[in-house]
């Protein structure tokens, strides 16, 4: 008889996942101050030079390589007396993100730019250990509140959706209020709303299953670069993530201001994308129970790559076309975004069945790695660029050649990270079914034999 995916039943309530949901619409807020506006406030607020925050972010992702890891390493080999595994961490964390965000944005009073710069550099460097201590727990979490996969990717639906709305409603409202306010304190709100939302999970979350591999493994380095170097599918994806993430740019806040001559033209994207975005997670759901994740994730940079070249040929004088497209553009990364947190868990369980050492806590701090690096990348490549088309965040209004080369750079520069990563993507062939073999066989519910006699093919 075939075997039958087990545990279908729900093993999460609603609480729950609303809980998991909440945690990443606080860090979402936070994240998207950070991702899309820490560069705008660097050069039009605190009027750094372009070619000193790329040294402070490429700087940054040095201090990355040492404490992503180690951090990982650390969540992997600890072992907490109330026998959690992610939670403890998490309490750190609720509390240490919206303290350094509010840190990272409280350095434009101060009158040295010597004294700015390292402020600068501080700040961005405690901001981003106080993310390590957040992003690895909280993806390692959903591993332990359910083994069926499944109901990893609903949990997964949850927190890509409560990111999504957060960048959506940071979009729409906090462009106004920092235009009138000031970053400051459009940080402070941010910080209160975040550690409130993020809070939830410490009350509700449930750490409830573990894989009985990760009982009896020792958690030396040895045994982590085994795991490593032998989960050729994690090695695959996150090698896409690097290329088509770190050849991009943080362009679409200049974007809105220069070529489209309002800044506050974010904000009408995020309108224009809000009702396409509820339609897509609605959707999520429905379309992972139908279709493998890796025939969505590429199904959707296919067509994120086709809009970037039509927004392109549109150009910055159709300003209504430009909005509706780039609307287009972030609707179509909802996928994209529910799967990336997903896919390393199917990359854990293939890692465990693969070699027998289960290690979450260095998957997932090299998945916020990974998510660091290429943000960074991205913030550092744009200021190189800004630089280069002669941008002076002191001007209000820039050149005709500068506005024109804005433009280019916003569509041009990603276009070529995705079409020189996009091998990587076609290179992933793990299949859900067999994912959910492997869930089954490193739970000990099936052995190892009957999982490889019963998957649709060989894995090497």
């Amino acid at each position: 008889m075939e075997h039958e995916i087990s545990s279908q039943q729900s093993q999460t309530k609603l609480p729950e996942r609303l809980a998991f949901g909440f945690y990443f619409f606080g860090q979402g807020l936070i994240y998207t101050l950070v991702a899309q506006f820490l560069l705008f406030y660097y050069t039009d607020y605190a009027f750094l030079p372009p070619l000193v925050i790329s040294a402070v972010m490429f700087g940054g992702k040095i201090w990355d390589g040492i404490n992503d890891p180690l951090f990982g390493i650390i969540v992997d080999k600890v072992r907490f007396k109330s026998g959690k595994r992610f939670l403890p961490w998490l309490k750190i964390s609720t509390i240490a993100i919206p303290l350094t965000t509010i840190l990272l944005f409280s350095i434009e009073s101060v009158p040295s730019i010597g004294w700015r710069i390292a402020l600068a550099i501080l700040t961005y460097a405690l901001w981003d250990l106080a993310y390590t201590m957040s992003d690895a727990p909280i993806l390692g979490l959903s591993t332990t509140m359910s083994s069926n996969i499944k109901e990893r990717g609903t949990l997964m639906t949850f927190a890509g959706a409560g990111g999504a709305f957060a960048m959506a409603l940071s979009a729409i409202f906090l462009v106004p209020v920092f235009d009138k306010a000031g970053f400051f304190k459009a940080s402070i709100a941010i910080a209160a709303i975040a550690l409130i939302t993020m809070g939830f999970v410490l009350i509700f979350g449930r750490e409830r299953y573990y894989a009985k591999e990760a009982e009896q493994q020792d958690s030396g380095l040895s045994e982590t670069w085994h795991y490593l170097i032998h989960n050729r599918y994690l090695l695959i994806f996150f090698t896409y993530r690097i290329i088509s993430g770190s050849i991009a740019v943080s362009m679409i806040t200049y974007m809105a201001k220069h070529c489209l001559g309002d800044v506050n033209y974010v904000s009408k994207v995020a309108l224009f994308a809000l009702p396409m975005i509820v339609l897509a997670y609605i959707a999520a759901p429905f379309l992972m129970k139908r279709f493998d994740k890796i025939i969505l994730y590429r199904a959707s940079a296919l067509l994120s790559l086709g809009m970037y070249l039509v927004t392109f040929l549109i150009g910055y004088e159709n300003s209504t076309l430009v909005v509706f497209s780039m609307s287009v553009i972030a609707a179509l990364a909802i996928i994209p975004a529910i799967l990336m947190g997903v896919i390393p868990q199917d990359c854990v369980e293939y890692g465990t069945f693969k070699t027998g050492i289960r290690k979450e806590g260095i998957t997932f701090a090299l998945q916020s790695f990974v998510a660091k690096l290429t943000a960074a990348f991205a913030a550092g490549l744009t200021g190189i660029f800004l630089h280069l088309i002669g941008y002076q965040g002191e001007l209000e209004v820039q050149s005709a050649a500068t506005i024109h080369n804005i433009w280019r750079v916003t569509f041009l520069v990603p276009m070529l990270g995705q079409l020189l990563a996009i091998g990587f993507l076609f290179a992933y062939n793990l299949r859900d079914r067999d994912v959910q073999l492997m869930s089954d066989a490193n739970g000990g519910k099936i052995s190892k034999d009957e999982a490889l006699g019963l998957m649709s093919r060989e894995y090497k």
